[in-house]
């Protein structure tokens, strides 16, 4: 048996690890390659399954995540603003009547709100106000109450 040293076994390794790397880059092209032949839609999950490498290796190489995202970007337009509606459905027509009817009544809830917080604060003001000739009321009954039993 030959002894290998560090170096070697760290070359062999190396070599390996390289040799993985680009068969993986292959399979990944060949599976870029068909499923554009195909017509299918070209995304990460779909070269992945078709190539058999993964999610992370394709995300992580440069050069194949460029590619794929080019692809992608080409078989799905940048969408714009959808067409006007040339006439309105019934549908359509039902809904901007409750969305109208819906803006009412949240205006009126709101407005509503507001008066309930103005009546509270009244009936706050007022209690303040009457509290001292209560406090007055029941002193004089305990001063009254207190001299007729004496």
């Amino acid at each position: 048996m030959t002894s290998t040293t560090r170096a070697q076994r760290v070359e062999t390794l190396t070599r390996a690890a390289r040799a993985k790397h680009d068969t993986a880059v292959t399979r990944a092209e060949t599976g870029i390659r068909a499923l554009a032949t195909s017509g299918e839609p070209i995304n990460f999950r779909s070269v992945a399954a078709t190539a058999g490498v993964s999610l992370d290796f394709l995300y992580r190489n440069p050069d194949l995540r460029h590619r794929i995202e080019t692809l992608r970007a080409q078989q799905h337009p940048t969408r714009t603003a959808p067409p006007p509606r040339t006439s309105a459905t019934p549908t359509d027509a039902v809904v901007t009547t409750l969305t109208v009817k819906l803006r009412q009544a949240r205006d009126e809830i709101a407005e509503l709100r507001a008066q309930l917080a103005a009546a509270h604060g009244e009936l706050l003001t007022l209690r303040r106000a009457r509290q001292p000739r209560l406090d007055a009321v029941v002193d004089d009954a305990l001063v009254t109450d207190a001299s007729s039993t004496s």
